[in-house]
């Protein structure tokens, strides 16, 4: 799969030059620039192996993206798209020629952002999109909400140590309102349908979050934190983030495509 080398090269070359302190005049455009949203993608379904992902043009069907090795409770970063409609496939890792295991449209509105996801048993998998709102809630201040996505609750609630309800009966396959809270640690109890669990999370302030409660490894419940946007970023973020109990990001995939839209903008 050469287009995601490629994307590592140019923004290493682009680190590269940064480093050196090479600056780069930015062009004055000569046109509006195209429409354009965001996408992102998280595998949620706990018995199906990793996917490769991959997402093509509706019309002529030109690979825009792809992903390799996704695995259970993995939110990958947003990628930045022209406005239209897309197929987004999942196949079984390293298996080019197999079926997809879903294949399904998605569409990019103009600013835009969207999390598809694939979640549900095997034998019944589903995809759904969530519409996300980046807006920032402002110093000391973060903005979350919940998609339940564990299979052993069809509903759930999750509140504070201390009580303080973030969700109740957040049913399976859906996400929440986004709500505002103080930004700060916090230690937060899920249940549902006889199953428990406890995850902690730290919220930066100023930023958007969503809590993906998910099935732990030992068929309790879960919550992964991914970071939605963040105050010291131009662009949405979110690297990819690991489920089972913990939460990653992976700033080398996160800087190659906040450089590589920072490119775009200049040679545009």
């Amino acid at each position: 799969m050469t287009a995601p080398r490629r994307t590592l090269l140019v923004g290493a070359l682009a680190a590269t030059l940064v480093a050196a302190g090479v600056g780069i005049a930015p062009q004055t455009a000569t046109a509006a620039p195209a429409a354009e949203g965001w996408l992102r993608v998280g595998h949620l379904s706990p018995d199906t192996k990793g996917v490769d992902v991959e997402l093509s043009s509706l019309s002529g069907g030109k690979t825009v993206f792809e992903l390799d090795d996704v695995t259970y409770g993995q939110v990958s970063p947003y990628q930045e798209l022209p406005v239209g409609t897309y197929v987004l496939s999942m196949r079984a890792a390293d298996e080019p020629d197999s079926t997809p295991v879903i294949s399904t449209d998605v569409t990019v509105g103009d600013g835009n952002a969207n999390t598809v996801v694939a979640y549900g048993k095997n034998a019944d998998l589903k995809t759904t999109a969530f519409t996300d709102d980046l807006d920032q809630p402002g110093d000391g201040k973060a903005k979350l909400r919940l998609v339940q996505a564990a299979t052993t609750a069809r509903k759930v609630d999750v509140s504070t140590s201390e009580g303080t309800a973030v969700a109740e009966d957040a049913a399976f396959g859906t996400a929440t309102k986004y709500a505002t809270v103080d930004a700060g640690k916090w230690t937060l109890d899920v249940s549902g349908s006889g199953q428990r669990g406890t995850a902690k999370v730290d919220l930066a302030g100023n930023t958007v979050s969503t809590l993906f409660v998910l099935d732990d490894s030992r068929g309790d419940l879960t919550v992964v934190p991914v970071t939605d946007a963040a105050a010291t970023a131009a662009t949405p973020t979110g690297g990819v983030q690991t489920g089972g109990g913990g939460a990653a990001s992976d700033p080398v995939v996160r800087a190659t495509h906040e450089l590589i839209a920072a490119l775009r903008t200049i040679f545009s």
